[in-house]
Order: structure tokens, then sequence, then C-alpha cells
């Protein structure tokens, strides 16, 4: 599978995240998989592939000019693709990837989590998502959306677009379920 993976920059974050992050770089090798991610080399993003490269994983990094600019890139990516804005960074990440993984992270990363599920809801794509729900990091959101589907904003259906994984390792198992039974192979 290629593997989609949104998480955070930032350097401050609590460690359980950066060790899920490595973790989960490590394991994508396991299973054969690509990574396909924001290709920063600060903060999770940083460890996932320094992890997964570590490991022998492909890695694609898609990442705007103005960070790779400001030398954020993590340079030793197999494909680089620098793109003029964050939307394009999105999209080519979607379009590039079979599922994704979404581990802690702040608006961009949320921004990410939100587009790929309104692109499963309106069924221009059809690829899963697990939100690596570490320490319980994406709890409010989930308690968020089931409020929408309480006040009919969301339909129980769209709902279930929303997998959830106590690590993003578990995560990983969960959508090569998923994408099997979908008829998707790696």
């Amino acid at each position: 599978m290629k593997v989609a993976v949104y998480c955070s920059a930032s350097e401050m974050i609590r460690p359980e995240y950066f060790q899920d992050a490595e973790d989960l770089g490590t394991r994508l090798a396991v299973g054969g998989h690509e990574l396909v991610y924001g290709g920063g080399n600060i903060g999770s993003m940083g460890k996932l592939a320094s992890a997964a490269h570590r490991s022998g994983v492909k890695i694609t990094s898609v990442i705007p000019k103005f960070f790779h600019d400001q030398e954020l890139t993590f340079l030793e990516s197999d494909e680089i693709i620098l793109t003029e804005d964050m939307q394009q960074r999105r999209k080519l990440m979607w379009e590039k990837s079979d599922c994704a993984v979404a581990l802690p992270g702040g608006f961009g990363t949320l921004e990410e989590v939100i587009e790929f599920l309104v692109l499963n809801q309106l069924s221009l794509i059809e690829k899963p998502l697990v939100l690596a729900n570490i320490e319980g990091y994406w709890d409010p959101l989930l308690k968020m959306f089931d409020h929408m589907m309480s006040e009919k904003m969301l339909s129980e259906g769209h709902r279930d677009l929303v997998l959830t994984a106590d690590s993003a390792v578990k995560g990983l198992e969960l959508l090569k379920r998923k994408t099997d039974s979908m008829g998707e192979r790696p």
C-alpha cells in the first residue's frame, strides 16, 4: 500500500507522539508499504521519515516550495515533489496514496483529515483513513463528529468513514484489512 501520513512539524510535542511516528516509519517496511507524506524533516514528520528511511521504505515527499526554501525538506526521500502551495500538496498526497493515517497534529493535519473525509463523503475517492488516537488525542474531534451526527449534520454512514486505532501501527494493520476487503491490493 501507498500510505499517506498526516502529522505534525512541531518539535514541542509529547515524546509519545514522536515514538508513534517512529514506530510507524519502521513498521511500513514490514508490510512492504510506501510512505507518502508532507516532506518535512522536523517534528513527527522528521521522526517518521528518518525511521522509514532507516528501514528501507520508499518515501515520497510532497512539500511546498516555501518550506523547501527554508530547508525543511527531508532530503533522503526517494522522490521529492515541490508544490506551489498547500492545496496542491494535499491533492497530490491523496492522489498518490491508497489510504491515510493521521497522527496527532495541528491545524494543517486537521485540514488534511477533513479534506480526506469530505472527498470520501462525496465519493470522489474511496480510500480509508485512520486517526491514530494516541493517548486519546483525537477524542474531542470524534466527540464533535458524534455531535454532528446527533444534530443530523452528518449521516451514520459518513460518520463510519472515520476509523480509529490507539496507535499508528495498529492503524496501519486496520488499513491493510480495510483495503484488502475493498479489493485493493498493494
